[in-house]
Order: structure tokens, then C-alpha cells, then sequence
């Protein structure tokens, strides 16, 4: 099993100098803990050996050196290269991923800006991401997709393979208010991409909750314990917080740089580590600083911050104004604070080489990381993995993934330049026994959970995921060679019946009921069906007498009203009882129903002659999706002990008699004549029970893939209309 790895980037970045290529491992947590996830691959992943990784290599390569990079990468790096222009990535990277989704999911919205231009390209980035993949795909191929650069990418892929397709998302999910915020169009076709995944993952709870409650919202999509039920597979959403190589931190040998902690007479050292990001509390973290050296005199000349900016997307203006914000904030403390032999703040806007960066780790006494909001932090780790001496204190942001997991550090709220300077304080004057047990207990988890755990278990979810999803539906599925025999059988039946189910069947779930009426080419059918000798066609509905003889009561078929209570036969304009009945019922059933609809806006009663249904289509869909289970339950406890029982339906919740359903209409058709071909389609899950009175030589199909009694299924309303079409006498 191959296991390939999808990115914005490839773990390498290509440059040519003069006819020479130099090829350097890119920046960035994603390319240096996947990294040392596949190193050890072989030992690890269930049944993955190998791997290959796609993305961009770099805009620094000409036209003609293409075929030789793309062999050199193979070769060295198990890559394939995907070659996009400098405008494109231009108007995608910093246009539409960085001006208008970092901002949005980080929770700037003061950054962001939209461009249609830019979303235009986001999405043909996609799109050429999708074609060069399905060059490389071959089966049993498990896709791993990474960040927000390509959440268009699943429901592409998904359009032409059946691979498990994973998605993890390395930076922050936002709430709804704020993910709403996006351009209606793109904020629905992010989702709409995504859920093309079988399997997609973030850092923590919060952002899992925030995602599907935009599903939710914004797609109307629910789910059960995380899984999302899609047409032709199962969504998972879940939570793995992703972990570093521990090891790697805690035993390198550092030297020739120094790492012990500053001895005597030497100022103690507070670490700031970070891209140049306004999402990263930079200038908070000064000021607070700042406001540590005005409150603690006593600390003049005894304690430095160490600030490390590492350069960050300079063609971005924002990023640009905070630099020279920083500059010039870093200049005004040391010139209000420092001495000839003290500088308050050593400012470095470089990034350190590995070896140097675990030694200045394990140097620090505290680790200040206070970002407004981040995804995980990974920094906030590497730091606890590197003290061998277990001795440090850090102070992280409460906003940061990593907070969930390293609660035994200072967590702070960054906005807050009090709580920063107070957590220094506090920070310097922690016992050394109190450090070294916090940092032992953290340092045990990390070790636990690190990234090959982390990548392990993602994958192996995945896999899990897509196989049940896969196994539900092929065993299942109606395909081609069993439609064939489908329509054999009743081209050579001499008798034949057909029970169709209205709404999600013959007709697609329209968000207002009313507009449900069929089209043109779908009365065209059902009349040349019902015209073929010895046919007979029965369609069953929820909806009420008059409805039904509005748009199908001009054709010789058989009805069924209100879940069965009337019956009307072919040629017959007359409505019957199929048994005899009684309402009295809804005396008890109404007041409860009414009640709930002036609790819920935009819910609406609808009552019939043998059933009452109870709407919220229209009705704010987290509201009401909280409300129905309240109303299932009340109408459940009373329905008990009289005649009368609950269906759901599409945004509907019904009461009807009880005695009367699908599977007994099914035998009252059934009974009037013997029939050598039966076909029984449905879409909810009322028709279960039609399917389980069906006798053995039936044709029963559920419309949409899900367990069911039904013999087969079928992806959606579509296919079960092509089913019909494929019947009639052309």
C-alpha cells in the first residue's frame, strides 16, 4: 500500500543559479513533522511501505529544466513535482489563502480581504493539483491532504476515485460567525470540497465542533457522533493533536553550541520564538515585556528576552507594518531601559539552523509563546522536549492547540498585557522542584503522543473509515450488470408491479415542500410505464388527497395519501379508508406540536384528515436541530398509549394512525394478484418496512447508501429515476 502525501509544497525547495539547481528542505512544522513520519514508515503505518509527495517545488525553475527536476525529486526525494506559475501562485499563496483565508480562520477579519480574481485561482490551483494527481493514483492508493491551501481538492478527487482521501487541517477552524464571513460562494464550496474526504482531521475538539457546525449550517448536513452520511460515503471529522519527534529534541547533542542555563551574575533568558505574524502576538508580547521592567525594577540588569522573528511572507503589506512596528517597539526598550552592559531585548529576525535552536532552548530559563491564535504551536512542544534537565518554565497562549495538552505551563490570555507581565514574573520565581515535576509530566505525554503516533493514527483511521464506507455500499450497491438483469426480469415478466415512494424518489427534497411538484418528463414516464401491458404502478406518499390528485390525478396510476390512510385506485377517481380510522387523537397530539412552533420561528403545523406533520424547513437549522429530538421524545411518550405513531421525514416530523404502514399498503397492493416482477423504491426510513414485506424474488431499493433491509441501494434520487427510465418502452 502506498501512502501519498498531498501540500501546498513539496518538502523541497528547488532554486537554479546559473545552470545550478539547489534543492533545500522547505520551512514549516508540516514539512519537518511529516518527515519524520515517513522515516520511520516501514515500522509503523498498517500496511503503508512507501510514499510519494506532491506539491510545488518553487517558481525558480524554467520551462525546459521541468523533466529533470521532476527526476531528480523522484529519485532523491519520493516526490513529484506539480510546476505552477508565479502569478498564479502569486494571486493563490498570497492572494486568496493568505489576504483572505489566514486572516478569516485566525480570527482577523480586520486583515482580510476578499477578490473574486483571487478565489477564481484558488480554485483553478485546486483543479491542476487534481489533475496531475490523477496521473499518480493507482489502486490501493491511500491520499493524505494537507491544509488550507487545497480544501477544494477532496470532492475533485472524489469525483473520479474510490481511494480513501484524508484531509487535516494545520491551522485553526473558526467559528461560524466568523467563517461566515467568506463570499457565499466560496464559504460553501470550501465545505462542499472538504466532505469530499472520508476522513478529515484537526488539532483540537473546538475546531472539529466549529467545522461540522458549519456544515451544519451552512450545508444543512448533520452528523452522528462526527460522521456526515454523503450520497456515495461516510464523512469522519475528528480530533489529533498533532506531536513532534521527541526524541530528536530531548537527546541531540547540541554542541558546539552552548545550552546550559546562564550561570551566576548572568542575565536569565525569556524566550520568544515565531514567524513574523500578526496571528502570533508579537507586539503584545513586548509590550508586556515592557510592563514587566516598569512594575519589577529589581529585575534590571538580571533578565534579557531573547526575541527570534523568523521572516515570514514579506510581499504581504501587513506583514511589512508589523516589522517596522516591531522594530521600532523593540528600539524604544532597550533605549528606556537598557545600559552599556544590558540590553533588554536580543533581536534576531533570522531563523536558527536545528542544532542552534534546541541549544537556545534548553539556555532559556521561561519560553514566552503568546499567540493571539494558532493552530497547534509546535513550538511550545519542542521547547518541553528539549529541557534534559527538565528545568524551564513556559507561558503559553490559551488560544494556541497546544494549551489543551501542556496545562502544567503558565497559560495565559494574550490580549491581556497585565497577564503577561505578571506571568513573567511568576514565570522567574517558580521553584526549581515545581518545574522540573511539571515539566516531567508534560514531557511524558509528548513522548507518548508524538508524531508517529499522530500521523499513525490519522492513517489508520482513514483506512478504517474508507473501508467500512466502501464495504457498506459495495455489497450493496446496484450496478450496472444487476440493472441489466433488473430490466431482463421485467421485460420478460407477464405481470408486473411497481411501488414508488414520492418525496426523495420519484422527486427530489426540495427545502419548501410545496414546490414539489413533478416535472414534466417525470409524468411523461410514469404514463408510458403504466401503459405497458399487465404494469401496475403505486405511488406512496405522505402528502395529502388534494396534493396528490393536483399533479398525478390526470393519470390511470395508484395512490396512496397521508402514509397510507387513502388509498385511490388506478381509474378510479374516488379516495377509500384502507381501514377505518380515527383522529380523535390530535387532541392530545396538537396543543403538544403548537406549543413547540411558537418555540421554534419558521416552523408550521400542517394538519390532514388521519395526520398532522410538523415543518422547520424553514426554521434556523441549529435551533431546530437541537429542538426535534425535545419534540420526538414528547410525542413518543404520549403516542405509546393511543393510536397514533411518529414518522420522520425530510424536515418534517409526522403523527399518523398507527396499524398503517408501508409494509401493510405493500400487502394490500400485493394481495389483489399474483406478480412475477416486483419493484419497491424508497428514500426513507418509513420504507423500511416496505422492503421487509417484500417477497424473496423482490426488487427492493433504498435510494441513498445506508444500512437498510432493502435488497440494493442506489447513490440518489437520480439513479433511481434512471432505474424507471431504463423500464420504460422506448
Amino acid at each position: 500500500m502506498r501512502l501519498i502525501i498531498v501540500s501546498n509544497r513539496l518538502p523541497v525547495a528547488v532554486s537554479n543559479s546559473n545552470g545550478k539547481f539547489s534543492m533545500e528542505k522547505s520551512a514549516g512544522g508540516l514539512v519537518s513533522g511529516l518527515s519524520d513520519f515517513l522515516k520511520s514508515l516501514k515500522n509503523n503505518a498498517k500496511g503503508v511501505r512507501e510514499y510519494l509527495w506532491l506539491g510545488w517545488p518553487g517558481d525558480k525553475i524554467d520551462k525546459e529544466d521541468e523533466e529533470y527536476v521532476r527526476q531528480k525529486v523522484q529519485k532523491d526525494f519520493s516526490a513529484s513535482p506539480i510546476f505552477l506559475s508565479k502569478k498564479l501562485m502569486d494571486k493563490v499563496y498570497l492572494g486568496f489563502c493568505n489576504r483572505t483565508l489566514w486572516p478569516l480562520f485566525h480570527y482577523f477579519p480586520n486583515y482580510a480581504h476578499f477578490d473574486l480574481d483571487y478565489w477564481f485561482e484558488y480554485k483553478r490551483m485546486n483543479k491542476i493539483f487534481c489533475d496531475e494527481l490523477l496521473k499518480e493514483i493507482r489502486d490501493g492508493d491511500i491520499i493524505w491532504i494537507h491544509d488550507y491551501h487545497l480544501m477544494l481538492l477532496p470532492a475533485m478527487l472524489r469525483e473520479h476515485v474510490s481511494n480513501p482521501i484524508g484531509f487535516f487541517l494545520h491551522i485553526p477552524f473558526p467559528s461560524y460567525e466568523m467563517y461566515r464571513m467568506l463570499h457565499k460562494e466560496s464559504r460553501t464550496e470550501i465545505l462542499e470540497g472538504l466532505i469530499g474526504a472520508d476522513l478529515i482531521g484537526f488539532h483540537t475538539h473546538d475546531y472539529t465542533q466549529h467545522f461540522l457546525r458549519c456544515v451544519l449550517r451552512i450545508l444543512g448536513k448533520e452528523n452522528h457522533m462526527g460522521k456526515i452520511s454523503m450520497p456515495d460515503h461516510t464523512v469522519q471529522v475528528d480530533t489529533f493533536p498533532m506531536g513532534i519527534d521527541f526524541d530528536k529534541f530531548y537527546l541531540m547533542d547540541v554542541s558546539p553550541f552552548p545550552s546550559n542555563k546562564p550561570g551566576r551574575g548572568e542575565p536569565r533568558m525569556v524566550l520568544s520564538v515565531d514567524r513574523l505574524d500578526y496571528s502570533k502576538g508579537i507586539i503584545n508580547r513586548l509590550l508586556g515585556f515592557e510592563l514587566f521592567l516598569k512594575r519589577h525594577p529589581e529585575w534590571h540588569g538580571k533578565v534579557c528576552m531573547n526575541m527570534i522573528v523568523v521572516p515570514s511572507r514579506t510581499g504581504v503589506g501587513a506583514y511589512r507594518k508589523i516589522k517596522s512596528s516591531l522594530d521600532e517597539l523593540v528600539g524604544k526598550i532597550n533605549g528606556s531601559y537598557g545600559s552599556i552592559s544590558w540590553t533588554p531585548v536580543i533581536y534576531q529576525y533570522t531563523s536558527l539552523p536545528h542544532k542552534e535552536l534546541i541549544a537556545t532552548y534548553r539556555r532559556s530559563d521561561v519560553a514566552l509563546l503568546t499567540p493571539l491564535r494558532d493552530g497547534m504551536n509546535l513550538v511550545a512542544k519542542e521547547y518541553i522536549a528539549s529541557l534534559e534537565d527538565h528545568r524551564g518554565m513556559l507561558i503559553l497562549s490559551e488560544f494556541t492547540g497546544a494549551a489543551k495538552e501542556l496545562s502544567e505551563s503558565l497559560v495565559i490570555n494574550p490580549n491581556n498585557i497585565d497577564e503577561i507581565a505578571e506571568a513573567i514574573e511568576e514565570a522567574l520565581n517558580v521553584p526549581m522542584k515545581q518545574q522540573i515535576r511539571g515539566n516531567k509530566i508534560m514531557q511524558k505525554r509528548l513522548r507518548r503522543y508524538n508524531v508517529t503516533k499522530w500521523a499513525n493514527d490519522f492513517v489508520n483511521k482513514l483506512v478504517e473509515t474508507s473501508h467500512i464506507s466502501r464495504d457498506s455500499v459495495s455489497r450493496k450497491l446496484l450496478n450496472q450488470s444487476l440493472l441489466q438483469r433488473l430490466t431482463g426480469n421485467f421485460r420478460k415478466a407477464k405481470s408486473r408491479i411497481i411501488i414508488v415512494n414520492y418525496d426523495g424518489t420519484l422527486v427530489p427534497y426540495t427545502k419548501y415542500p410545496a414546490s414539489a411538484e413533478p416535472p414534466e418528463a417525470l409524468l411523461r414516464l410514469l404514463k408510458n410505464l403504466d401503459a405497458q401491458i399487465e404494469t401496475d404502478i403505486v405511488i406512496i406518499s405522505s402528502r395529502g388527497k388534494d396534493e396528490l390528485d393536483e399533479w398525478l390525478g390526470g393519470l390511470p396510476l395508484n395512490l396512496t395519501a397521508e402514509h397510507g390512510s387513502w388509498i385511490r385506485e388506478a381509474n378510479n377517481n374516488e379516495w377509500a379508508l384502507l381501514k377505518p380510522l380515527s383522529s380523535e387523537w390530535k387532541e392530545e397530539v396538537l396543543p403538544i406540536l403548537e406549543m413547540y412552533t411558537d418555540r421554534l420561528p419558521g416552523s408550521y403545523i400542517q394538519e390532514r384528515d388521519y395526520s398532522v406533520a410538523w415543518h422547520y424547513h424553514k426554521s434556523d437549522i441549529e435551533q431546530a436541530s437541537q429542538l426535534v429530538k425535545e419534540v420526538n421524545d414528547h410525542l413518543l411518550s404520549i403516542t405509546t398509549n393511543i393510536s397514533a405513531h411518529v414518522i420522520h421525514g425530510s424536515k418534517v416530523i409526522e403523527v399518523s394512525n398507527s396499524g398503517i404502514n408501508k409494509g401493510e399498503l405493500a400487502m394490500h397492493w400485493l394481495s389483489r394478484k399474483e406478480y412475477d416482477f416486483i419493484l419497491a423504491i424508497g428514500s426513507g426510513w418509513s420504507d423500511e418496512l416496505l422492503f421487509q414485506t417484500m417477497p424473496p424474488h423482490a426488487w427492493s431499493i433504498k435510494v441513498g447508501l445506508a444500512q437498510t433491509a432493502a435488497n440494493y441501494v442506489v447513490k440518489g434520487q437520480t439513479d433511481a429515476i434512471a432505474i424507471l427510465d431504463k423500464l420504460r418502452d422506448h
